[in-house]
């Protein structure tokens, strides 16, 4: 029954599940794997940004493996769209989890991804786990180029260590002692 939900109705099954458990979500990841369908239809769910659904879709894509990731890259322009426009905490989170996992070259840095890592993981207001993606990726973004490099690094010592979490300073010091 439940390879028939995975395979066939994918969406209505998101839309009408508030709460998902880990197994459905590694059952989501597993079918998403195998079958490009369901990796499709995962990737419009989460785009379409609506509800619960766009969050489930993107907890089960963070869970492909390492081996997807060239999946994931052909969506990488929408999944920055999507991650610097919704106004969904958790479904901006798990897209830049999901864009934490690519490599990051020189040609592909997005000047509007970056301006809103710098200025999100400054905000009081922004949850800890955004915040420290929001590091993670300026960082990706910045060192290939020295004079983003400082501009990065300007802005991880105005922060106040005494204001942020215990992941958040890991981050932070991680970050530090690359630049």
């Amino acid at each position: 029954m439940q390879a028939f939900i995975l395979r066939y109705n994918i969406f209505s099954y998101l839309c009408n599940t508030m709460v998902m458990h880990i197994d459905d979500i590694k059952a989501l990841a597993k079918s998403a794997h195998d079958d490009a369908g369901v990796r499709e239809r995962l990737f419009n769910a989460m785009l379409s940004g609506k509800g619960k659904e766009a969050s489930n879709a993107a907890w089960a894509l963070t869970h492909l493996p390492k081996e997807d990731n060239i999946y994931i890259n052909m969506y990488r322009a929408r999944l920055v769209q999507l991650a610097v426009t919704t106004p969904e905490v958790p479904l901006r989170r798990l897209s830049m989890v999901l864009l934490e996992r690519l490599e990051w070259g020189r040609d592909d840095v997005r000047t509007d991804l970056l301006d809103f890592c710098l200025e999100h993981m400054m905000l009081p207001d922004e949850p800890y786990g955004v915040k420290a993606l929001c590091m993670k990726l300026a960082y990706c973004q910045c060192r290939h180029y020295p004079e983003l490099c400082a501009e990065l690094k300007q802005c991880l010592l105005l922060m106040e260590p005494s204001d942020l979490g215990t992941g958040v300073k890991h981050t932070r010091g991680k970050i530090l002692k690359l630049l």
